[in-house]
């Protein structure tokens, strides 16, 4: 199943709909159900906006500060697939998780922060090796 002709989603045996935000690797639960990937394509569309400061540090090298900004369209577009009534779960990467959580959002602050609560999620795994995840845990 596909939302808004972009974002992979599953159905679990579980009951729980789970919908891919952006990542372009798909997800294996433990259960051996999978969740597809984000075409190339989206992944790129929808990556993370940045800005870099880069410190010299005197040891001799650069250490680098990243600070993730999630545009006005991401935040239109996870709130437009939020508010699909047979979706559980939207699952975004922890980067995207960091940006919704450090309230650099504006007036969308407390909206998306409901929808952290409702229906936004990032993997948990359950095996670091593998990368398979748990399809009954989830972080926040």
């Amino acid at each position: 199943m596909i939302i808004l002709n972009k974002y992979p989603a599953v159905k679990l045996d579980s009951g729980i709909t789970i919908v891919n935000y952006s990542s372009p690797h798909p997800y294996t639960f433990h259960t051996g159900e999978i969740l597809p990937a984000c075409s190339d394509k989206v992944a790129q569309q929808d990556k993370l906006d940045s800005e870099h400061q880069k410190i010299h540090n005197p040891k001799g090298w650069y250490d680098i500060v990243v600070k993730y900004i999630l545009t006005e369209e991401q935040q239109f577009t996870i709130k437009r697939i939020c508010r699909i009534g047979f979706i559980d779960i939207v699952l975004v990467p922890y980067p995207i998780m960091g940006c919704i959580k450090e309230c650099n959002l504006g007036a969308n602050v407390v909206q998306l922060k409901n929808l952290i609560k409702d229906k936004i999620r990032v993997c948990k795994l359950d095996d670091r090796v593998t990368k398979v995840i748990r399809s009954d845990e989830f972080c926040i």
